[in-house]
């Protein structure tokens, strides 16, 4: 659980526990309740994943990693998210980061805190 001390903004930069993030690199900043969509498209992802690591070595074991991959992206499953664009430095344009993820209204409400004290 993320509380005022684990993310805070300083000089010119938001400090999320021990990750650093220069403002001057931030475009826009957004605290964002996950739906349904997000959700059920990262157990997709992550079951994906872990099938593909089945197919690659075993292919026998594909589909109970399939069901491991997707049973762990719902065990972990977070509700909110603190979420960055950042500049891009090459040719790939800009991009969306999460930077914390939670699934306590509190630390929804400390995720809006920060994005309203980068928006002054």
């Amino acid at each position: 659980m993320y509380n005022a001390k684990d993310i805070y903004l300083r000089d010119n930069t938001l400090t999320v526990k021990k990750d650093v993030y220069p403002l001057s690199k931030i475009l826009t900043i957004e605290a964002k309740e996950l739906r349904l969509k997000d959700q059920l498209l990262r157990i997709l992802c992550i079951s994906a994943a872990a099938s593909v690591v089945g197919w690659a070595f075993l292919p026998i074991v594909a589909p109970v990693l399939m069901l491991v991959g997707a049973l762990f992206a719902i065990l972990t499953a977070k509700k909110y998210e603190l979420r960055a664009e950042f500049r891009g430095t090459d040719e790939s344009g800009d991009h969306w980061v999460p930077i914390a993820r939670g699934r306590k209204t509190e630390e929804f409400t400390l995720f809006k805190a920060i994005v309203e004290g980068v928006g002054k």
